[in-house]
């Protein structure tokens, strides 16, 4: 296999930080409970007691490695933040009212100055209006607070549907951070894409009951092979930044529970990966919904075009 030999393999396989890994989960944990308690003293209809952190990545599987990104889901349960949404957060209004803004700014002979709109009311609180008040807000508010939990060094990337967050001091040089706010109802994380198209859910019940009925069955080798795959994923494009874990846990999760067998990971790995390569794996089962396949599943997005290229590149085994 082109450049991948069994040290390498081996390496990855081995590879423990479980201390490292436990003491930022609950620093992340810490982190998103004092910024959703503090904007729970400001805005009526958030609560720290109807709010939700998943962790999604590797965080989920136990697959962690010292390249993985902690990634986590923050769910909020607001059927307020949900009604403002489907009312007034519609991205084709928003486009419409900037190009408006922008021709009619273009047509001003004498230029005024703009009143920036402030954050914060005169006594430094964050201001909402209650009718208005929709998720984005929400994700903008969040960054502040997270702000004010974080040491100087740290620094939190508002990303639009997500919050990056980086701290050398709070969590590490290299640590890598993703908080996706979502809204949360019934088990189901719920993105917002627009008013006509409203919400797209996220189950995770599925996929827990899943991954703990395939680690019981295989053992170890289970989270080993995620390690793997998920070196194999990164190293095959350098603008993917997160390998999918729902797919690989799907690849892995319809691979013959026999193949997993054996305490040399090198050739546990060769069986596997050639298993795949004469699969089409296109349709196997999506671990969050058995009821459909992966090409079907709207989660994976481009990942089968990713493993194809992995496959393709193996093709010669080191010893």
């Amino acid at each position: 296999m082109r450049g991948i030999s069994r040290k390498l393999i081996e390496s990855i396989a081995e590879e423990r930080i479980d201390e490292f890994a436990e003491a930022t989960e609950n620093k992340v944990t810490n982190l998103c409970s004092l910024a959703v308690a503090e904007l729970s003293n400001i805005i009526p209809f958030v609560s720290l007691d109807k709010t939700i952190l998943q962790p999604v990545n590797e965080t989920f599987n136990g697959g962690l490695s010292a390249e993985s990104e902690y990634v986590y889901f923050l769910g909020i349960d607001s059927p307020q933040i949900e009604i403002n949404c489907l009312q007034y957060n519609d991205w084709w209004k928003k486009f419409k009212e900037r190009l408006a803004f922008a021709w009619k700014s273009s047509k001003k002979k004498k230029k005024k100055k703009r009143k920036k709109e402030e954050d914060l009311d005169a006594n430094g609180q964050i201001k909402f209006d209650a009718e208005r008040y929709n998720l984005d807000k929400f994700i903008a508010d969040l960054q502040l607070a997270m702000v004010h939990n974080l040491s100087e060094t740290s620094i939190v990337y508002n990303e639009s549907r997500f919050l990056r967050v980086i701290g050398i001091d709070d969590f590490g040089p290299k640590t890598k951070i993703f908080i996706y706010p979502t809204l949360y109802e019934d088990g189901n994380f719920k993105f917002f894409i627009s008013k006509r198209k409203g919400f797209y859910k996220i189950n995770f019940d599925n996929r827990a009951k899943m991954v703990s009925d395939k680690f019981e069955r295989v053992g170890y080798n289970f989270v080993k092979m995620i390690k793997i795959m998920n070196a194999l994923f990164r190293n095959s494009s350098r603008s993917y930044i997160l390998p999918n874990q729902i797919y690989i846990e799907s690849l892995l999760y319809n691979t013959p529970d026999e193949l997993f067998g054996g305490e040399d990971i090198y050739s546990v790995f060769v069986k596997i990966i050639n298993y795949l390569n004469l699969s089409n794996v296109s349709k196997f089962k999506s671990i969050l919904n058995p009821d459909i396949t992966l090409d079907k599943e709207k989660a994976v997005k481009s990942n089968l075009v990713i493993l194809s290229k992995i496959l393709n590149n193996i093709n010669e085994i080191k010893e």
